[in-house]
């Protein structure tokens, strides 16, 4: 994607921008409807065409294609009563993680019902996850999935929920529990391989991770999922130079024709921090997360938002990147939704001079957190560290480290409740160590700088701040 022009939609990395005026709803009631069989033998509702679109698109799904979007868009213009199609189109929609996205998702499954248990099991997880409630959806996918280990619909949207709750056990484990049901021989079956290498990754099983990612590289080199899962294991192991390699050598496979091309290069950039080529960074930065053609997708621009605030944090000059990155969230719908999303936007904001709005989006937090919905699973992330990285973000923006420390110190190891991974969530902890170490709190940064010696000792982010911390070189930023 990125330079090819193709229209952006979403999966992890995109949001859709549904029109479901095209769409009939499809009723029930409306006679016998004929079933065909899937790509992975599962019966669909549906006519034969439709189906066949719908199995077209469940390839392009797991290769984070964006012809994924528009097969669905065909198969139910085809056929409204193909559920399957609907119901996948409507996951897309929800795997965007944003509030308008979910809303049309949940328009374009209203008043849909299917006889066959499977379909309807889809349909009750999307109505979960629309009213704001991801872990029941999750538990919903994992009782179908125990019934059809085969259904990769399934799996593919349990997996990314599994991101989103930072349910790090179960990113591995529902992928254990669906592997058992596959044909080791299926075309498919190396992307089932990249899920769990990503899923071993960040339970910290590093060795068993690098070695079915690549495997499944090997046998698929166009599976970015596959891809990004080494390339963690390499960023966790502080392999930067490997991880440039490694990215480098296969930059014709990630880094256009796919959703996920901007968070591999956001992995890219990463690596070349490490190595203090910030222009290098940056060159990435224009080219594949943010520039004047970008879509404005949340799960895009977060990455955008990390990438400048670990420059910043270098005291690195952005140029003008800031302002154009949060006029971009700005212009988003602002309702709490994914907590994840509303610290990028945090961090666009402070990074561009705009406290007001930082505060702003802090207090919308705060009411929501006595106001809203205790049912949703975001009430529980803002809860659960959400509000208290976003009091941290501000305060750092207005000069205040002892409350940015007093704030994120306590939560520091429950960051995961808001989902992400272990690199992405490494912002927050950085900016920890950084007003720590500007704030004066000797102790706590030395404590920190430790165990980031600890876990990544060829980290020359690490040992550079260590130096700083013991007055080698000039003090943090």
């Amino acid at each position: 994607m990125g330079s090819t022009g193709l229209r952006r939609h979403s999966l992890r990395a995109k949001g859709p921008s549904f029109d479901n005026r095209r769409f009939r709803t499809a009723q029930p009631g409306e006679g016998e409807r004929s079933m065909h069989k899937d790509r992975y033998g599962l019966a669909c509702t549906g006519s034969a065409a439709a189906v066949q679109r719908l199995a077209r698109a469940q390839e392009h799904l797991l290769r984070f294609r964006p012809e994924v979007v528009d097969e669905l868009d065909n198969a139910i213009a085809e056929d409204a009563g193909c559920v399957m199609a609907r119901a996948a189109r409507a996951w897309i929609g929800l795997m965007s993680s944003e509030w308008p996205d979910t809303r049309a998702a949940a328009e374009l499954v209203a008043g849909t019902r299917s006889s066959d248990a499977r379909e309807q099991a889809h349909l009750e997880a999307i109505r979960a996850w629309s009213s704001g409630d991801m872990h029941a959806c999750s538990r919903l996918l994992d009782a179908l999935l125990d019934a059809h280990p085969r259904d990769a619909l399934a799996l593919y949207v349990g997996h990314q929920i599994d991101f989103f709750c930072g349910d790090a056990v179960n990113l591995r484990d529902r992928v254990v529990r669906s592997r058992r049901g596959w044909d080791t021989q299926h075309p498919d079956f190396s992307a089932v391989d990249g899920m769990l290498a990503f899923g071993l990754e960040e339970c910290g099983d590093y060795a068993r991770a690098e070695d079915i990612g690549r495997r499944a590289v090997e046998r698929h080199a166009d599976d970015v999922w596959a891809i990004h899962a080494v390339v963690h294991v390499l960023e966790m192991q502080a392999r930067f130079d490997e991880g440039i390699a490694f990215l480098e050598a296969r930059r014709c496979h990630w880094a256009e024709g796919n959703f996920l091309n901007a968070h591999n290069g956001w992995h890219l950039a990463v690596f070349l921090l490490e190595r203090e080529d910030h222009p290098g960074a940056l060159a990435i930065y224009d080219s594949l997360l943010h520039h004047a053609a970008s879509p404005g997708v949340a799960l895009e621009m977060l990455d955008a938002s990390g990438l400048l605030w670990r420059l910043s944090l270098d005291g690195v000059d952005t140029g003008g990147r800031w302002a154009a990155l949060a006029d971009a969230w700005a212009a988003k719908d602002p309702t709490p939704w994914y907590v994840f999303n509303d610290l990028h936007a945090i961090m666009a904001f402070v990074g561009a001079g705009r406290q007001a709005l930082a505060e702003q989006r802090v207090a919308q937090l705060e009411r929501y957190l006595r106001e809203g919905d205790l049912g949703q699973s975001n009430h529980r992330m803002v809860a659960g560290a959400g509000l208290a990285a976003a009091r941290a973000l501000t305060a750092w923006g207005r000069g205040d480290d002892d409350a940015a420390v007093s704030a994120l110190a306590p939560v520091r190891h429950q960051l995961s409740v808001f989902g992400g991974s272990h690199a992405q969530r490494d912002a927050c902890q950085r900016t920890l160590l950084c007003a720590a170490m500007r704030g004066g709190h000797g102790t706590l940064a030395r404590q920190l700088l430790d165990e980031r010696l600890a876990a990544k000792p060829g980290s020359l982010w690490n040992r550079m701040r260590d130096r700083q911390s013991r007055g080698l070189d000039a003090p943090a930023a």
